[in-house]
């Protein structure tokens, strides 16, 4: 009995020239159609022109700043006119006064005035016209000089002259060391002095060492301390251990009675000064009479016309009051918006967000008005992300200018240019293929297809910039998005049987 022959297999390079014969024939089938089908080709032209990136999100309006009106004098309201959502401007009578509530704070501003002026009538109005050391130390600083006024002295430094209070002047500097402890001993040169200082603290990197106070020791000087073994510790300056300011209030300094470094009895005289008349008690009580005659000066004026208006043009996004309820003054009434300005407060997805930046272009088209585009400026990048399903936003502000027909919490959307390139080549998307990580395209010339490597730079949904491989004019092959993933399948395939092949075809 013959044995039989062996059939034999289909080589795998047929099968491959089969699969790329049926690919080519795919993409040279509807070659040059002006309109694509699915599973159709084409053939677009390479062109120069501008290339725009962007993102896009979706949010609400809302006011850029709010201000808050509050009420001018203690009292009650007997009729509130302004309503939350109200469009108001400057000017507008938002509520009136109670003026049966108006007359009786004015019945107690009176009665306090009555009780100021006796107040006035029982204080001593006499200062003093020396300022004198309040502790016992030596002068570190002199702040006031001859015709200075001693409470702006005061106001700016904290004082009229510093004493060191304690009879220890310190230096204060970083170490990195491990071997000093608080009550060491160490030397402390600055100037010709070279004396003996102690550790008083040691907190985190940061050391103090003070030294006693003696006479010519001088602030802000500049000290060096040394270890017992010889090694430079630090470096700092002479400062007072604990500084006491001398404060004075009232006067113009006539003479300096004392020099840095004179040493001081509590009580000793360190400063003469003229305009002494009157003590600062006796001013300040004389003070707070003017603001009080003030005060109900206005309020028997106001309840002439006691009417609540509006400091500003926007729309009222809180009222905070009730009528008949008793108030204070600078008790907050209502709060609100400007309508000048408005925020866009859109959600930026995660892998757009970092080509963000304050300062782009926004343009923004609201829900109610689908036919008019807004334009908007990145103001704001949220660094908190909100994590919703698996996606991550973040938010993003853009200002936008005022206007009477868009409200608060109306919906928009923003498109934020994240890039723009111009004069580049260009090409759609659609044209380019992914093969083993390289980018390629199909150009089609004489009737010719041919594979062609690119490089690319910025991308859109539409277009492709190209920077490398490719000219001007050159016409590549557009694949529709089913012929694409038919290619691509095809391809696949191609691989797969090639990895499993083993090498030669089977006979």
């Amino acid at each position: 009995m013959k044995e039989k022959k062996k059939r034999k297999k289909w080589p795998l390079v047929l099968i491959i020239l089969l699969i790329l014969a049926a690919a080519a024939f795919l993409l040279l089938s509807g070659k040059k159609k002006q309109e694509s089908k699915a599973g159709e080709t084409t053939t677009a032209s390479v062109i120069r022109g501008t290339l725009e990136v962007t993102t896009e999100g979706s949010g609400a309006v809302e006011a850029a700043s709010t201000k808050a009106v509050a009420l001018e004098y203690d009292g009650k309201l007997e009729t509130i006119y302004a309503e939350t959502g109200d469009q108001v401007s400057v000017g507008d009578v938002l509520a009136v006064y109670d003026t049966e509530a108006l007359d009786h704070v004015v019945e107690q501003k009176e009665e306090e005035l009555s009780q100021l002026n006796a107040s006035i009538a029982s204080t001593a109005d006499e200062g003093s016209s020396s300022i004198t050391a309040p502790v016992s130390g030596r002068v570190k600083r002199i702040y006031a000089s001859v015709g200075d006024v001693a409470s702006k002295v005061s106001d700016l430094h904290g004082g009229v002259a510093e004493i060191s209070a304690d009879g220890k002047m310190k230096v204060e500097f970083t170490y990195e060391g491990t071997v000093l402890t608080e009550g060491d001993t160490v030397t402390v040169d600055f100037d010709s002095y070279s004396v003996s200082g102690t550790v008083a603290s040691l907190k985190g990197d940061t050391v103090c060492v003070t030294i006693k106070d003696d006479t010519e020791y001088q602030v802000d000087t500049e000290a060096v301390v040394w270890g017992k073994s010889g090694e430079k510790l630090g470096e700092g300056r002479l400062l007072s251990n604990h500084p006491y300011l001398v404060e004075a209030s009232y006067g113009i300094i006539d003479s300096v009675k004392v020099t840095k470094e004179t040493y001081v009895n509590a009580g000793d005289t360190m400063f003469e000064r003229s305009d002494a008349e009157y003590n600062q008690t006796y001013l300040d009580l004389l003070s707070d009479r003017e603001e009080l005659v003030e005060e109900l000066r206005e309020l028997k004026e106001y309840r002439e016309n006691p009417e609540v208006v509006s400091e500003y043009d926007g729309y009222i996004v809180s009222l905070d009051v009730l009528e008949g309820m008793p108030y204070e003054k600078d008790q907050q009434f209502c709060t609100i918006a400007d309508s000048e300005s408005l925020n866009l407060k859109v959600e930026i997805d995660e892998l757009d967000i970092d080509g963000v930046e304050a300062g782009q272009q926004a343009a923004v088209v609201f829900d109610a008005f689908e036919d008019e585009t807004y334009q908007g400026t990145v103001e704001k990048i949220s660094g908190v992300g909100r994590n919703v399903g698996g996606v991550t936003t973040y938010t993003v502000t853009i200002a936008l200018e005022g206007d009477t027909r868009l409200k608060d919490a109306m919906s928009a959307t923003a498109t934020i240019t994240l890039d723009t390139r111009d004069d580049v080549l260009l090409v759609p998307v659609d044209a380019i293929e992914t093969l083993d990580g390289e980018k390629y395209v199909q150009v089609a010339a004489d009737g010719v297809i041919q594979q062609r490597a690119v490089t690319l730079g910025l991308i859109n949904d539409t277009y492709a910039e190209v920077t490398g491989g490719l000219t001007e004019g050159e016409q590549v092959v557009v694949i529709t998005r089913d012929s694409q993933d038919l290619f691509s399948s095809m391809m696949r395939m191609r691989d797969n049987i090639t990895g499993n092949s083993g090498g030669r075809p089977e006979e």
